[in-house]
């Protein structure tokens, strides 16, 4: 059955419940639809609930919080989320509230959200009148919902702040504008600064609300998200502007100059100003992104390259961890690099970072082989006497002497003249490797550079990394043995890989692995070395005909060589026929097969289950991959547990952005820290050109300006959405949007 017809049994109401249970457990979409339909049972509901809070499924919730068989419990548990949809839903019934138990501090925070809805119904709001607090009951008194009995036993019975609210909600019963225009009118005294913050927050944001009112809010100095929306607020004034212009928040500041009515239109370059105004105009919750975030998302193909640079601007010092990790990646394309080394936004420690990755491999055997140059005048006369760089002729004393507690007293220090580049080869080293005590120094010293601490140390003595350092050595010395090589072909450090598929010393089996090698100048040294059976050199050569026909690429499919049956799974004109075949060969030959777009869904299916991760991985690494299988891949528990942030998970979302990317967005929510808040994580993602228009539409109404400049420019924006920010208040959305239009 396709997926359309999923989706309408999902929505139909003459769909059974236990159907609706089935096609609950297929995928996440499905599951939002279910959740919303009212012939799902308690049962079920009680169950998705419990799901949409363990993945923050917000979207999730909300349709929990419609349904009418939502169980009692879950409909209050959900109410300070939903207020509005709780009172809508044909569920709600005032005895639910009524024997509710609201304890002190819990009951006084739930009832202020939902008096704050504005579809509170009559009856809660004089049920809550009489259990309430002060602030509460402001909020009573202002609601034009709460009936004239009430209003009038307020205005003559309550406090005065009360009776006041009272008296002009009875002046003015039906027209929530004037009433809270002479709300903020009224000095004496002055109402504004007892409307609860909750309130406040919601009446700032209607595009109705008067400029009195707009102007009475900004005393609310201290709240920065109400100055915010202010400042991005349609109505707001120039004289508003120009105090709120000088709001020692840079991302209130910045909103204000900004404004339509404070700047005028702009015309070009609102692409360069955007990218200069950005970084000052951080959103407020950036700094309590979880580390890491971003690092996912780049993973997942959510945040794309050309939105890198600003995560140069995210860290509070010069050096920014996170895009040195990403560009430290090992898959990290080299055309990336040469796109970020000179670019104008980013720091000198990560432009010089991104020079040295490109040229790593000529470094790395510039300082190693050898005898070292050592400045004596910086090193203690133990140091300087051990010159020469150890010859280590086996694993077994290798990593004898690496778990010596003394490690450090043996392996020599290598003097770097460039502390920029000593801290890039730093964060080089794999951090899974060593002590923990050994990662937290590593870690440390980033951490110290960023603080200015080695400013004026040069050279700075590093402990370079002992399989690097070793791996180097071993592959340029002519007497490694077969045995060590064989270790060393899937060594980190292209170029050390690139020195043993040229080594005399290399057994077959290693250059079939090197042959395979995911960079081309291993495979193209592996395929050079002197000892490639010539057989196999000609049946590889052979491959390379990309006119090859379905009955040579049959006959090399029966090769004795493992590389030729991997690179026949390799070329364009395999079909599928060939790939059933070969995938039952050896482990390198299927994981070839497990990434060919081509291969059946049975085989692909029969993969997942396979005991070797490698193989399940492969399966998320193919893009042709059916969706159901990713989506299932997508949500597998790691194996040591965990949900969603292992690899295995990371590459399904990658290959259902490729294919799919509107099945990717539930995993995009679960990235985020705070998927309904925003952040800066979320901003790149909006960023991203490949972004469905349907994850765009949620937040084109953000109250933070960059986020609606990242829709307004996203080529996938709708038109529909794309005319509105044409009339947005901020300048530079203007502009952008408009530009998308043409």
């Amino acid at each position: 059955m396709s997926l359309d017809s999923l989706r309408q049994e999902a929505k139909s109401h003459n769909t059974s419940p236990q159907r609706l249970r089935e096609l609950a457990v297929i995928n996440d979409e499905l599951t939002r639809l279910v959740a919303a339909n009212p012939r799902a049972d308690s049962s079920l509901l009680g169950e998705l609930a419990i799901q949409a809070r363990t993945n923050k499924d917000v979207e999730m919730q909300r349709a929990i919080a419609s349904n009418p068989n939502t169980p009692t419990q879950w409909l209050i548990g959900l109410a300070h989320l939903f207020p509005e949809e709780f009172f809508s839903n044909p569920a709600y019934d005032l005895s639910i509230l009524q024997n509710f138990n609201f304890p002190h501090g819990f009951g006084k925070k739930f009832l202020l959200k939902l008096v704050c809805a504005l579809n509170a119904p009559t009856s809660f709001l004089e049920f809550a009148a009489d259990i309430c607090e002060t602030n509460l009951k402001i909020v009573i008194a202002s609601h034009h919902n709460t009936s004239k009995k009430k209003l009038f036993e307020l205005s003559i019975f309550g406090k005065d702040i009360i009776a006041e609210f009272a008296q002009l909600r009875l002046d003015c019963p039906n027209d929530d504008i004037a009433f809270w225009d002479k709300v903020a009118l009224n000095k004496k005294p002055n109402l504004i600064l007892f409307i609860p913050h909750r309130l406040m927050f919601k009446l700032v944001q209607l595009p109705e609300i008067s400029t009195n009112f707009l102007k009475a809010a900004s005393q609310l100095e201290k709240f920065p998200e109400i100055l915010n929306i202010i400042a991005n607020h349609p109505k707001t004034p120039k004289e508003l502007l120009d105090k709120l212009a000088k709001n020692s928040l840079p991302f209130i500041a910045e909103a204000a100059k900004l404004h339509i009515n404070y700047a005028g239109e702009l015309g070009t370059g609102w692409r360069n100003l955007a990218e200069s105004k950005i970084d000052r105009a951080q959103l407020p919750i950036l700094n309590n992104d979880e580390e890491g975030i971003e690092l996912r998302l780049w993973y997942t193909g959510a945040i794309d390259e050309s939105t890198l640079p600003y995560l140069n601007q995210k860290s509070v010092h010069e050096y920014t961890s996170t895009l040195l990790k990403i560009v430290c990646s090992a898959d990290t394309d080299r055309r990336i690099l040469d796109n970020l080394e000179n670019h104008p936004r980013l720091s000198q420690l990560i432009s010089e970072c991104v020079t040295y990755l490109k040229q790593r491999e000529a470094i790395v055997f510039d300082l190693l082989p050898g005898t070292l140059p050592v400045n004596s005048t910086k090193l203690s006369n133990n140091f300087v006497a051990n010159q020469i760089n150890p010859i280590v002729a086996d694993f077994n004393t290798l990593f004898t002497m690496l778990e010596d507690r003394n490690w450090w007293v043996k392996i020599r220090y290598i003097p770097i003249e460039n502390p920029t580049i000593n801290l890039c080869l730093l964060d080089l080293i794999q951090k899974n490797r060593g002590s923990r005590r050994r990662r937290s120094y590593r870690e440390n010293m980033l951490k110290d550079f960023g603080r200015g601490r080695y400013k004026d140390y040069s050279p700075i003595f590093i402990r370079f990394s002992n399989l690097e350092y070793y791996g180097v050595i071993l592959a340029n010395d002519p007497r490694t043995s077969s045995q060590i090589l064989s270790k060393l072909v899937e060594h980190p450090i292209q170029g050390v890989r690139v020195l043993v598929a040229s080594h005399h010393n290399i057994t077959q089996n290693s250059l079939d692995k090197l042959i395979n090698d995911r960079n081309p100048e291993v495979r193209a040294a592996a395929l050079a070395n002197p000892k490639l059976d010539s057989m196999l050199r000609e049946q590889l050569a052979s491959l390379e005909n990309p006119n090859l026909s379905l009955l040579d690429l049959r006959e090399l499919a029966n090769s004795e060589y493992t590389a030729v049956k991997t690179k026949v799974v390799r070329h364009p004109n395999v079909d599928s026929s060939i790939l059933a075949k070969l995938a039952d060969d050896k482990l390198i030959v299927r994981l070839a097969v497990a990434k060919h777009p081509k291969t059946p869904t049975d085989i692909l299916t029969r993969f997942t289950e396979h005991p070797d991760r490698r193989l399940p991985l492969a399966v998320a690494q193919n893009p042709g991959a059916p969706k159901d299988l990713l989506i299932k891949l997508a949500t597998q528990p790691a194996v040591d547990g965990g949900f969603y942030f292992n690899r295995l998970n990371l590459a399904a979302v990658k290959s259902l952005m490729t294919q799919e990317p509107e099945a990717a967005i539930p995993f995009l929510d679960r990235c985020l820290k705070f998927p309904d808040r925003p952040s800066f994580s979320r901003f790149l993602i909006l960023m991203n050109p490949h972004i469905p228009s349907s994850f765009l539409a949620r937040y084109y109404k953000s109250w933070f300006w960059p986020e609606r400049y990242a829709i307004a420019q996203n080529p996938n924006t709708d038109r529909d959405i794309c005319q509105q920010l044409t009339q947005d208040p901020n300048r530079i959305v203007r502009a952008a949007a408009r530009d998308n239009l043409k």
